[in-house]
């Protein structure tokens, strides 16, 4: 039915007294982020009165809120579970582009406290052991900003039942926060079953996932065998690198997810089952499901509550703490004490990581193996280290040598910006590498490939 012009103008007129009455929190910001716009529920959730916060630029506010980063991108987030420092509340809501024909006038966002949104279960019977109940958040070594926020996120999840996805690069330790949120969950009790998807053949994977009846096909055990998914009955699955899940197999575990029970290979008989699901990818979901590899309502089933885990190039002096545990626990195995040399240290915080925690740990053990005596110095790396970082090293200095003294600021910057993007294209294995590597958003990567002349 198509809208009168007086009716079309009555709404407009009453557009906002409709946008106060929502139950959620309405911002809308400029391409500035100037705030334009709050509703009345701002205030109420926020405890901030509106017009204390419209006129002020949300990068002053919340300058890591994901409204900015939905600025920089051009791409919406949905469901995203995000913390707002300034107010110390965790949200979680949608937050869109908004375009006038092809030019982005702003960002609009909608959401909640997730004290609104999740209803904990109850808890389970509480175990006394030597003391106080040991954190299970403790092994995440960590003191960065970036990695509290995530834990904090965490440890409000960890007390319900909703499904989680942790997204992350490889190595970041994603099964570290699954059996952390385990264990801090009414679920603790419970066994925690973990499965990485993309380790096992797909002819194999159904039986694994799913059990099978016996004679199910040849090589069967004869009285059958339970899956994973009748294994974590009553406790956790941990299903690791979901984006490699093939189309058949996102059918059946999406019918899992939607009825709590499961069939096994070659069966009629349905079993209930009752477990707390977590997934974890590296992979951009969204765009395997803009191309028709994921299916979009199994996306949405398991990304609930989406928690991205920070790269550790991003966790400043983390790598440090983390290299000092890796190496403490190896000198107690090995009945032996080191030192990092302060070169070693400043080299750990300045090179790229690409393969994350997992990375370092490797670095940390070849280094205390190889090394004679108890210094531990920049010849001691692992010879990819030490390759990249001189090479990162020469490249600064060549950068700085070859710049025509000529140029003004703008040209001079230019020039750098150009060596600094060719750098990384041809050291990143990919284009999301190399925009990971720069520190730059996807849109601003591709607009100075196209400014510059570079493929």
């Amino acid at each position: 039915m198509k809208i009168s012009d007086h009716k079309r103008a009555v709404l407009l007129e009453n557009l906002e007294k409709i946008l106060d009455y929502l139950d959620e929190i309405f911002l809308f910001i400029a391409p500035d982020t100037k705030i334009l716009y709050a509703n009345a529920t701002y205030s109420r959730f926020m405890g901030i009165p509106r017009d204390k916060v419209v006129g002020r630029f949300l990068r002053d506010v919340e300058p890591h809120s994901r409204m900015i980063d939905v600025l920089e991108s051009g791409r919406p987030v949905f469901q995203d579970y995000s913390y707002v420092e300034s107010v110390d509340m965790e949200v979680v809501g949608n937050a869109f582009p908004v375009y006038n024909g092809d030019e982005m006038i702003g960002v609009m966002a909608i959401f909640r406290p997730i004290s609104v949104y999740s209803t904990p279960i109850s808890p389970a019977p509480l175990r006394e052991a030597e003391g106080d109940k040991q954190d299970p958040f403790a092994q995440l070594i960590g003191e960065s900003r970036k990695l509290r926020n995530v834990i904090r996120i965490a440890r409000k999840v960890a007390q319900t039942d909703t499904t989680v996805l942790l997204r992350g690069e490889t190595g970041v330790g994603k099964e570290l926060f699954a059996r952390a949120i385990h264990q801090a969950s009414p679920f603790s009790d419970g066994p925690f079953v973990a499965l990485n998807m993309a380790s096992i053949p797909e002819s194999l994977l159904e039986s694994e996932l799913f059990g099978y009846e016996p004679g199910a096909f040849t090589g069967a055990k004869s009285e059958g065998k339970a899956g994973l998914i009748e294994s974590a009955q009553g406790g956790t699955l941990f299903l690791d690198e979901m984006g490699e899940i093939s189309p058949m197999l996102q059918t059946k575990l999406l019918r899992v997810l939607q009825e709590r029970t499961v069939t096994r290979v070659g069966g009629t008989r349905t079993r209930n089952v009752r477990f707390r699901l977590i997934t974890a990818t590296n992979r951009d979901l969204e765009r395997l499901v803009e191309h028709g590899q994921f299916r979009p309502d199994l996306y949405y089933r398991i990304n609930v509550i989406p928690i991205h885990l920070p790269p550790l190039q991003e966790r400043g002096k983390d790598m440090i703490l983390l290299a000092e545990r890796f190496k403490e626990a190896l000198e107690v195995k090995r009945k032996e004490r080191k030192a990092f040399s302060r070169r070693v240290l400043e080299i750990f915080q300045t090179y790229s990581w690409p393969g994350n925690v997992r990375e370092l740990e490797s670095c940390v053990e070849y280094m205390m193996t190889l090394s004679e005596g108890r210094l531990m110095d920049v010849q001691h790396l692992p010879p990819a280290i030490g390759s990249a970082t001189a090479v990162e090293r020469e490249d600064r200095e060549g950068m700085e040598a070859d710049l025509p003294s000529t140029l003004n600021l703008q040209e001079a910057v230019e020039h750098v910006e150009r060596k600094w993007i060719r750098r990384a294209l041809a050291q990143a294995q990919s284009r999301s590498e190399a925009i990971r590597l720069l520190g730059i958003s996807r849109k601003a990567f591709y607009s100075k490939l196209k400014k510059y002349g570079l493929s």
